[in-house]
């Protein structure tokens, strides 16, 4: 073992650095379901409630999140 986290392996993963920025808001809220190749979390109203700054919506953008016709936030995997 080279002594790096076990983080490391998710340095350019979408989904979970996205998943980071919804657990700063939302904490007991994560994956709310899953299709082929795509996953849901929390609806966009939970993170405006809980106070999300424009940096980390903008973020999250960049991150290749998005709402869902369903009305939650989503991110292909």
């Amino acid at each position: 073992m080279d002594g790096d986290s076990h983080l490391e392996k998710y340095h350019d993963d979408n989904a979970f650095l996205g998943l980071q920025i919804i657990r700063k808001y939302c904490p007991k809220k994560g994956i709310a379901g899953a299709e082929h190749e795509v996953i849901y979390s929390v609806d966009p109203e939970d993170l405006i409630e809980a106070g999300i700054t424009e940096d980390d919506v903008i973020e999250l953008r960049n991150l290749n999140w998005m709402i869902h016709e369903e009305g939650m936030l989503a991110c292909f995997v």
